[in-house]
C-alpha cells in the first residue's frame, strides 16, 4: 500500500443517523442499550475485531433492517441520532466496479465518491478498486470469518494517519472519526457509517428511539412490515422515558420495498412518504 493516496470527507451537521439493535426482551431503559456495545459484547463485523465496539449506524431509516437480516416477529430498538459537530470520515467502498457489483442504482449519481482524486493514477484506482472490492463482499451467516479482509483495510486506513487540517466551519478534531460505505444489503441504494466509540460521545446526540416489532418479512420482494409499539424522545440523563400515549396503530405502521427499481416507503394507510 506504499503511496497509496486516498481522500477523507466530512459528514455535515445535521445530518440524522439511525441505528438499530435487536432486542427481544420488553423495551430497553437506557441510551448505552441502544448505542455502541460494551467491549465484552463486540463482535466481529466489517470494521471491528472482538472486543473493539463500533457504532454502526445508516443515513436510511428503515436500511438497518435489511443490515441486520430481520424476520417477522423480530424487535428491534431503533435509535436516531444527530450529528453536532462535523466529522472527518474516510469513504471505502465507493469504486464504480464494487458499486456495479452490489448493482447501485444511478452510479453515475455518485461520482464524486467513485471518482475522488482529479488526476488519479492508474495503479492508484486499480489498488482502490480491489479494496472497494474487497471492503463490500458480501458476508452471510456463518462465514464471519470473511470479516478479517474489510477489517484489516478498515484499519490500514487509520494505522499511521497524519492529522486533517482546521478548517472553518469544519470539523474541530483532526482525527478521521470513522468512514461511510455502502450498504451491501440495500444493493449500494444507501450508506452505512461506522463510527469510534469517543467521537459518539462528543458529536452525536439521540433524538429518538422507537421499540419496534416486525410484522412481515419477504424475501421475494425485498419487503419489510414494521410496527411501533413504544417510542420516546426524552431523556433523562442516561435514561430513556418512554411515552404513555401512542397514536392509532395504522400511524405507527411502516412499509419498505424494492418495486421496479425503487426503494418504495408507505405508511400504514399505503400512501408513499418516501421513494429512493
Amino acid at each position: 500500500m506504499g503511496g497509496y493516496r486516498v481522500t477523507v470527507n466530512d459528514i455535515a451537521t445535521g445530518n440524522r443517523l439511525y441505528r438499530a439493535v435487536s432486542w427481544p426482551q420488553h423495551r430497553p431503559n437506557k441510551i448505552d442499550d441502544v448505542s455502541y456495545p460494551p467491549r465484552e459484547k463486540a463482535k466481529l463485523n466489517r470494521a471491528n475485531r472482538d472486543g473493539i465496539p463500533v457504532f454502526y449506524c445508516s443515513l436510511a431509516e428503515p436500511g438497518v433492517f435489511y443490515v441486520l437480516r430481520a424476520e417477522r416477529g423480530n424487535h428491534f430498538a431503533l435509535s436516531e441520532w444527530e450529528v453536532t459537530e462535523p466529522l472527518w470520515m474516510h469513504n471505502l467502498g465507493y469504486h464504480q466496479d464494487a458499486l456495479r457489483r452490489m448493482g447501485a442504482p444511478n452510479v453515475a449519481m455518485r461520482r464524486r465518491l467513485a471518482h475522488p482524486i482529479p488526476n488519479e493514477s492508474k495503479k492508484n484506482a486499480r489498488l482502490r478498486s480491489q479494496l472497494s472490492r474487497a471492503f463490500t463482499e458480501d458476508v452471510r451467516k456463518g462465514q464471519e470469518y470473511k470479516y478479517k479482509q474489510s477489517i484489516a483495510i478498515y484499519e490500514r486506513m487509520f494505522d499511521d494517519a497524519g492529522p486533517q487540517p482546521i478548517l472553518p466551519n469544519g470539523p474541530r478534531s483532526t482525527q478521521v472519526t470513522g468512514a461511510v460505505y455502502p450498504s451491501m444489503a440495500l444493493g449500494g441504494a444507501a450508506d452505512n457509517i461506522a463510527i469510534w466509540p469517543e467521537f459518539v460521545d462528543s458529536s452525536l446526540r439521540i433524538k429518538s428511539i422507537r421499540y419496534v416489532l416486525i410484522e412481515a418479512a419477504e424475501v421475494s420482494n425485498s419487503s419489510y412490515t414494521f410496527l411501533t409499539v413504544a417510542i420516546s424522545q426524552t431523556f433523562s440523563g442516561r435514561d430513556i422515558i418512554w411515552q404513555d400515549d401512542l397514536a392509532p396503530e395504522n400511524e405507527r405502521r411502516r412499509h419498505i420495498a424494492l418495486e421496479s427499481g425503487n426503494w418504495v416507503l408507505r405508511d400504514g394507510f399505503n400512501r408513499i412518504y418516501d421513494l429512493h
